[in-house]
């Protein structure tokens, strides 16, 4: 069987490469896009590697990559993946591996808009409930911005391949709501976890544990800083405020920063410059508490990674995660807790903490994920 992965060159691809090979050994062959301008680099050449621009991908060029597949797997359904799927044979079985970012668009008339009302204020958001708030103060590159934000949503070319999608991966509590989203999506779910615990969540100090409070992961409105910092005002304690904002949107980002600095003064600290994985892992070990104020699926890994080292995590009642991670038997606070009464935040009992490292453990076990990949029912008649 020749399985043709379709992928950006981003960070988790390296981990998803070792794993589907250790999988399915030597029938895999991955077809990564390369931006022309990108920073950095983080798919190796190697033999099952082949390179491609981004514009390569729009061209009728692409069905040489995908002639010989048997199977093609799509790490995220881009645009321009989905104009490589339309070249492919008939035969050509599809697994859509969702990551968020993708497919999020289209549940927004679903799950409502991803800012909340301070961060809406903070971006000097108006118009539509459903559309990306317009960062007026980016000028002219931020209209662009939201503009484009906004014609990623309607995306006629998932349309016109969703039929032909044999299998795919998002969270259980997520399979009705792309249904409802997407009626043309006709294919099989299956849960396939982008982490495993070996290779991501065991990675740095063994623990999180401080009064420090980590909230968000990125630049990026979606993480609702403003509505976050609203609920910390007088809670953090003798922690400090701890803020990655290296990431995303550096406009937006430097809203935050100055947001939080009159907020928390000197206990406020973002990381507003990149840092290596072990240094990061490292600033954080001291944050015993965790906010993440999204009200969809976003930063699984570090949430994940979070309820493994042992600290307290606030996630939304209405982000599909909470769900998915209470089914599992895991111990999260509500983020609507915080608007009940004050003092500082409250850790979780030295047993929950255990318990959710032995459930998360489980969970995205090496093991367990290797399983996953051989499942695929696209793999098999």
């Amino acid at each position: 069987m020749r399985i043709v992965h379709l992928s950006r060159d981003e960070k988790f691809i390296p981990v998803m490469r070792r794993l589907f090979e250790e999988a399915l050994p030597g029938e895999n062959h991955w077809v990564v896009a390369r931006r022309r301008r990108a920073k950095q680099a983080f798919v190796a050449a190697a033999p099952d590697v082949t390179f491609r621009r981004e514009w390569w991908f729009r061209t009728p060029w692409i069905a040489r990559d995908v002639a010989q597949a048997d199977v093609i797997v799509a790490h995220s359904m881009t645009t321009i993946f989905a104009n490589a799927i339309r070249h492919a044979r008939p035969s050509t079985r599809v697994v859509w591996i969702g990551w968020g970012y993708d497919y999020y668009p289209l549940l927004s008339s679903l799950l409502g808009a991803a800012q909340l009302p301070a961060t809406r204020a903070l971006c000097g958001g108006a118009g539509d409930e459903d559309d990306p708030p317009v960062d007026r103060a980016a000028g002219p590159a931020g209209w662009w911005r939201s503009l484009q934000d906004r014609k990623r949503r309607v995306s006629p070319a998932l349309s016109a391949i969703a039929p032909r999608i044999h299998t795919f991966c998002v969270m259980p509590t997520e399979v009705d709501l792309m249904r409802r989203a997407l009626p043309s999506l006709k294919a099989i779910p299956h849960e396939l976890p982008l982490f495993t615990t070996e290779d991501v969540f065991e990675r740095g100090p063994p623990a999180m544990d401080g009064p420090d409070i980590l909230v968000g992961n990125s630049a990026t409105s979606s993480n609702n800083h403003a509505d976050a910092f609203a609920l910390l005002r007088g809670r953090t304690g003798s922690g400090r405020v701890v803020v990655p904002l290296s990431y995303g949107d550096h406009h937006y980002g430097a809203k935050v920063a100055t947001l939080g600095l009159e907020a928390f003064c000197e206990a406020f600290e973002p990381l507003q410059q990149w840092m290596s994985l072990d240094a990061y892992n490292e600033r954080i070990r001291r944050c015993g508490f965790v906010i993440m104020n999204h009200r969809r699926q976003q930063a699984v890994g570090n949430i994940g990674a979070a309820l493994f080292k042992g600290a307290t995590v606030y996630l939304r009642r209405e982000n599909p995660l909470f769900d998915f991670y209470a089914g599992l038997g895991i111990a999260l606070r509500p983020m609507d807790t915080l608007a009940e009464g004050g003092g500082p935040l409250q850790p979780l009992s030295a047993a929950e903490r255990e318990r959710n490292r032995a459930l998360i453990g489980a969970h995205y076990a090496r093991a367990r994920v290797l399983q996953c990949i051989r499942e695929l029912p696209a793999l098999h008649d």
